[in-house]
Formats: structure tokens, C-alpha cells, sequence
């Protein structure tokens, strides 16, 4: 039980779902509420007996609302401690009375600024001065006030309010998110007024705790889930089955919902993953024999990895899957029948990608106490007007669907990397690599050990080729043509190569490193 007591509660809430149900248990206990404007008239339509701010402060509200609280009046009682003799002096003084209870929420601002059709005026409206000033105040004495920012806290408050336990704990944790209530507003405003002047130079943020995973990425390693503090407990996938996600499964999975998102194929599709980098890619005329084809990619490492298709899942597919040890499975959805078989697979996790959340405009790395932040690559297939063929071999006609295959997975596969890709998916795939050649090497020996045909395969490669050696070796094999960026100083010897084995090549004018 609690000594804590509540005479006199301040009730000013933008959002006022709710709030009737509260106000009406706190009139029962005897504690007086004063109000604000619109909430003022809520309550008193719903029978609430409400005492206006203005009646305390002696002062009508003013500026069309932008001054209604801003007084040493409320901000005396809110801010004074009962211990404290000059504290006390000084209320008897001024005959200002204590105010053990805050209920407010701010001016929706967030979605506001975010409202394309609200212009520059109607967004400032929105900039609550008031609210933050109350809730700060509320909250730096939470020793003496309790402060309810969010009514998501209503239900929690009313059972401790009925049962005398609204402790110094328990205030202790209003106040926190008090705290960070407002400063994720400020941090809105903050944000909206660098847009408006046209600058990148500042970053914030809240992130909450939604839930701990096991380990990261080694079993020493304490890891969890934060999703911002404005999106509430957003995850990334939908989860329909399964285990939890571990660490390591969200970093593969986001890598395998990119790979299909940024393929852009209308095809039936499926990429498989293995730490981050595909270890097969392959289309067909259903989902089951774009499965197939990606398995024969590489038939040893995609066990334990993650599938990613483009279509809802079948129960054909879903059979082919539970055949094999996979850890996840992505896709837009699936059918009734796929779930019934999926049944047998109690640890397979399922999972439908929250796109729209997943969409972000920047990429950023903690480094030190520091943060590494870039642009997002994105995908324009209309950067595939400007490729250019740089060989006297023109004929890339035939080697679309190839190019476009390869293209589009070597821009995820960890450098150095190279694809090797016919129309049907990838042949051989080498990734990490600290040449170049080397990766070619390693895709040559996936596509042999897989027993994939290399000849008149296509090669992709993410940056530029410093030497001729990986056009030589690529010759050996009968490989066809290459897609690379260009830019290096020794193009033209890499051009000269590929004219001499009558080859193609197209330089996109486009490095897509991953790092």
C-alpha cells in the first residue's frame, strides 16, 4: 500500500479517448480536477465536475489557447515539495495549493507535419508548448506528483489508483515516460524544421524495447528487438509460425526480403539465404520450381537458411520446404493448405514482411559513440536505359533475362562479389572475396560442384575489374558476356580482353559495393 495521496488533478489532454472513465473514478475518490478548454467541456458533458485552470490563475485563456497553463499558479503546485520548508513558505505565501496528479497528451504534431495537405501555419499550430511544459514539470517532481502521458497508461493507473498503489516507483516510471514523450515531440519538431531548411545534419531518435532475443549473434553476446518509439511495438515480419527470431534471423531475413524486393520480377521467384549473402536465386513457372531451381544453386549451403519467394506460398511449395531444414520463410502470404503442411514444422518460423516498414531512406551503423549514415541504394529499373555496351560484341539480346538476374543479385551479395547467372537463376555465386578473381574462382566452384552449366553463363560483378584476370578465367569457362560498373583505370585493357574472346560487356555505370 501507498501513502501517497491525490487531492487535486490537472486533466489537459489533446486525445480524449477515454478520459471520461478515468475522470469519473477520480470525482467518486473526492479529487478535484481542473481542466482546459476543449477537455473541460468533455468532462462536463459527461457529468464530470471540472474547475477551470483559468478560474485558478485568474487569467482567461488567451492567444486562441496558445496560453492557457503558463503560470506560477499551476506551475507552483505542480513543482513544490511538501519537505521543503521554504517550498511551503512560499505556497502559503501566495495561498497556491499542490497538485498531486497530471493527466495530459500533446498536440498531435507528428501527424501533422507528416499530412501533405497542412501547410506551414497549421503544422506550427500544432507545436504544443503547454503540454511538454506540464508533463516536464509533472515529471521532475515525481516524487510528489504522479504524471500520465500516454492513454495507453490509463487502465494500469486505475487499478493501482483503486488499489493505493500508485508508489514511488511506479511514479518514478511515469515520469521516464514523461520524459521520453516529450522528447520524441522535440525531437518531430526538431526534425521538421531541418526539412524545412533543407539540412541533413541532424539524427534522433527513440527506440523501445519490444522483446530480448536469445543471444546475438554468439551466445555471449546479450541482444534485443527496439522498434521506434513512435511506431509503438512495430516489428519488421508479420510472424505466423514458428520460433522466435534470433539475432541473426532478422539480419538474414532482411537480407532475403531484399533480395525479391529488389529483383522487381514477375515471375514466381525464390532467394535462399546463408549469413547474409544468397546461396541461391532461381524463377519458374510456379513457386515450387522456382524453389527447385534455387536449391541446385548450391544443394549443400542452403541448409539451415532462409527462403524468400514472391507469391503466397502453396501447399506444393510448403511440401518441397519441410523436406529440408530451413530456419525461416518469407513471402507476401499463404494459402490455407501451405499452413496445414507447415504444421509438421512447429520451429519453422513464417513470416510476412512488413513492407512499408521495412522502406527506409538512410542505412546507419553504430561506430564507437559515433554513427556511420548513408543513403539507401535504391532500385531504378530505368537505370537500365543508360547501360552501355563497350564491346565490339553487341549481341546482348538474348542474355536479357540473364543480365538482368545477375545484375540485380550481385548488388547482394557481399564484396567482392560475383554472380554467375543464366535465365533461369544463379549458377554460382562468390561472395566476400579480397580479389575479385577469387570470387570468380569460388563462383566456378559452387557452379561445378552444384553441376550447373557455366558455359554461355553470364558474369556480374559489383565494382569495376582491376585486372584482365577474371575476364581470362572467364573465357576458360565459355562464359558469355559480363555486367560490371566500370570506372577503373585499366577498363580498356578489361574491354580489349573481352574483344579478343569475342565477348560482351555492358558497364552500368553503377558500383553497387555492399561492404
Amino acid at each position: 500500500m501507498s501513502d501517497f495521496r491525490i487531492e487535486r488533478a490537472i486533466i489537459s489532454v489533446w486525445n480524449k479517448d477515454g478520459i471520461e472513465e478515468l475522470a469519473e473514478i477520480l470525482q467518486e475518490s473526492d479529487v478535484d480536477i481542473f481542466s482546459t478548454g476543449g477537455t473541460a467541456r468533455k468532462l462536463q458533458e459527461n457529468g464530470i465536475e471540472v474547475t477551470l485552470i483559468s478560474d485558478i490563475t485568474k487569467y482567461p485563456e488567451i492567444l486562441n489557447g496558445r496560453v492557457k497553463s503558463l503560470h506560477p499558479d499551476i506551475y507552483g503546485g505542480l513543482l513544490a515539495d511538501p519537505d521543503n520548508k521554504d517550498h511551503q513558505a512560499d505556497l502559503e505565501k501566495v495561498d497556491i495549493d499542490p497538485i498531486q496528479l497530471v493527466i495530459g497528451n500533446l498536440y498531435p504534431f507528428s501527424e501533422v507535419f507528416e499530412d501533405e495537405d497542412k501547410n506551414e501555419n497549421e503544422i506550427l499550430e500544432m507545436i504544443d508548448i503547454g503540454g511538454p511544459s506540464m508533463l516536464r514539470a509533472s515529471a521532475k517532481n515525481y516524487q510528489n506528483v504522479a504524471v500520465i502521458s500516454d492513454p495507453s497508461q490509463y487502465d494500469t493507473f486505475i487499478n493501482r489508483f483503486k488499489n493505493d498503489k500508485i508508489d514511488r516507483d511506479y511514479r518514478k516510471k511515469l515520469a521516464q515516460k514523461a520524459f521520453k514523450k516529450t522528447l520524441q515531440y522535440d525531437q518531430n519538431i526538431t526534425k521538421y524544421f531541418s526539412d524545412l531548411l533543407g539540412e541533413d545534419n541532424y539524427v534522433g531518435g527513440v527506440y523501445n524495447k519490444v522483446h530480448d532475443l536469445r543471444y546475438g549473434e554468439n551466445p555471449d553476446q546479450e541482444a534485443g528487438f527496439y522498434s521506434p518509439d513512435s511506431k509503438g511495438e512495430w516489428v519488421p515480419f508479420q510472424q505466423l509460425a514458428g520460433k522466435e527470431l534470433s539475432y541473426n534471423n532478422y539480419r538474414d531475413c532482411r537480407a532475403a526480403y531484399e533480395i525479391i524486393k529488389d529483383m522487381q520480377i514477375e515471375e514466381p521467384a525464390c532467394a535462399l539465404i546463408k549469413h547474409m549473402n544468397p546461396c541461391g536465386f532461381g524463377i519458374g513457372k510456379d513457386l515450387k520450381a522456382a524453389y527447385s531451381r534455387a536449391v541446385a544453386t548450391d544443394p549443400k549451403s542452403y541448409f539451415g537458411g532462409i527462403v524468400s519467394v514472391n507469391r503466397k506460398v502453396t501447399g506444393e511449395l510448403a511440401q518441397e520446404i519441410t523436406e529440408s531444414f530451413l530456419e525461416c520463410v518469407i513471402a507476401p502470404g499463404y494459402e490455407e493448405e501451405a499452413l496445414e503442411v507447415f504444421k509438421e514444422k512447429e520451429k519453422l518460423r513464417l513470416l510476412i514482411p512488413d513492407e512499408e516498414g521495412l522502406d527506409v531512406d538512410k542505412k546507419m551503423v553504430k561506430y564507437g559513440k559515433g554513427l556511420l549514415i548513408q543513403d539507401a541504394q535504391k532500385i531504378d529499373r530505368k537505370e537500365e536505359e543508360d547501360w552501355e555496351i563497350v564491346t565490339d560484341n553487341k549481341n546482348t539480346g538474348d542474355y536479357i533475362k540473364s543480365l538482368l538476374i545477375g545484375w540485380h543479385l550481385v548488388k547482394n551479395v557481399k564484396s567482392n562479389a560475383i554472380v554467375l547467372a543464366d535465365d533461369t537463376g544463379a549458377v554460382g555465386v562468390g561472395a566476400g572475396q579480397m580479389s575479385r578473381v577469387d570470387a570468380l574462382k569460388i563462383a566456378i566452384r559452387k557452379a561445378e560442384e552444384a553441376g550447373l552449366k557455366i558455359e554461355d553463363a553470364i558474369m556480374a560483378s559489383d565494382a569495376f575489374f582491376p585486372f584482365r584476370d577474371s575476364i581470362d578465367l572467364a573465357n576458360e569457362y565459355g562464359i558469355s558476356g559480363v555486367i560490371q560498373p566500370g570506372g577503373s583505370i585499366r577498363d580498356d585493357q578489361v574491354v580489349e580482353a573481352c574483344d579478343e574472346f569475342d565477348m560482351f560487356m555492358i558497364f552500368t555505370g553503377k558500383r553497387v559495393f555492399k561492404h
